[in-house]
């Protein structure tokens, strides 16, 4: 599988400081790639969009999280559509529940209101210390944790607007219970937008989940080159891997955030014999191609279902690239939770 060009400003993971927001921000790095003429590219977001505020949790009150000091936002100028056709999310920042993601609702001059995924919750996060008897002698909560407001990545900021008219994005993001499964978003190129292929109406600036992954089609006659570029994730990715039915294997579209190739055996996946590991090579041509590469659990090691021999330190998950995930089926329905720092990071 073609490995795509890779070029990240990790100067030793250093930050920069911002003197517009007052707080450090992220490196910056792109990942290039290419689709061939009249092909599929099965792709993932290896980099976020850059966070437009970085603060630390004074409380959390159900689904609204307060922040320390006095940012003074406008009221819900995180909310869906209001900044520059903009979704905002939060993300836990560090902490027992690092990587953490919602998708903010609205907002107060210090506060946000969340939306989490089913599963989720926003318990076992660390606020400010402060005192556990009233004379303000007795020991303290736990650190507090931090949080970054970013926005998601969509069609247009992503991929931008002047992809050949007819390009398709193919997402997966609420594909329903099994295998196999349809693409439930679908997206066409206009040529200076992006229009919902079901509806008709503008998708440019609809979001993308992050660790998901998707398709691009090329429907051209000419390769398509682009480069997503962005901020260095710096903080765990976190995905869920679920069963939706009973006793039913379900595939989902995920990818890594990491802008470097990461080694699938040091990666902790919580896998279980019969989870499966399908890979896509982008280089090839053609449209709904087979897995070029199948990795299987077998209760201990990760194996190359082909020849069956355990996967060593080079099979990789590669930057940009999207894969499907294959949970083994379970009486009832399961998620486990996937949560694991970059190798950079560590």
């Amino acid at each position: 599988m073609k490995t795509p060009k890779i070029c990240c400003l990790l100067t030793a993971i250093a930050l920069a400081q911002s003197s517009l927001l007052g707080v450090s921000t992220d490196p910056v790095g792109f990942v290039s790639i290419s689709v061939p003429a009249n092909s599929d590219a099965i792709l993932a977001v290896p980099l976020n969009r850059a966070a437009e505020f970085k603060g630390v949790i004074q409380s959390i009150s159900g689904n609204v999280i307060t922040v320390t000091g006095t940012p003074a936002w406008t009221a819900n100028a995180f909310a869906p559509g209001v900044t520059a056709n903009k979704t905002y999310a939060v993300q836990i920042a560090g902490g027992a529940k690092e990587g953490l993601i919602g998708r903010i609702t609205g907002n107060g001059v210090d506060t946000i209101t969340v939306s989490l995924d089913s599963g989720d919750d926003l318990t076992n996060i660390g606020t400010v210390a402060i005192p556990l008897d009233p004379d303000g002698a007795g020991p303290l909560t736990a650190q507090a944790d931090q949080i970054d407001i970013k926005p998601y990545w969509t069609p247009g900021s992503l991929l931008g607007t002047n992809l050949p008219a007819a390009t398709e994005f193919l997402g997966f993001e609420n594909s329903g219970t099994g295998v196999n499964k349809a693409a439930s978003e679908i997206y066409g190129a206009t040529g200076s937008s992006w229009e919902n292929g079901e509806t008709g109406d503008d998708a440019t600036h609809s979001p993308i989940k992050f660790g998901k992954s998707f398709i691009l089609r090329n429907n051209s006659a000419s390769p398509i080159s682009l480069s997503m570029v962005g901020s260095v994730p710096m903080t765990a990715a976190v995905i869920r891997l679920s069963t939706l039915g009973n006793n039913t294997d379900q595939d989902q579209r995920i990818g890594f955030m990491s802008p470097v190739p990461e080694s699938i055996i040091n990666l902790n996946i919580p896998a279980q014999a019969g989870d499966i590991i399908f890979g896509f090579d982008n280089s090839a041509s053609g449209k709904n191609k087979s897995a070029s590469i199948v990795y299987a659990f077998d209760g201990t090691n990760w194996v190359n279902d082909e020849t069956g021999d355990p996967l060593s330190i080079n099979d990789k998950l590669q930057p940009g690239f999207g894969y499907m995930f294959r949970k083994f089926r379970t009486a009832t329905p399961q998620t486990v939770v996937w949560r694991k720092l970059p190798s950079y990071l560590q």
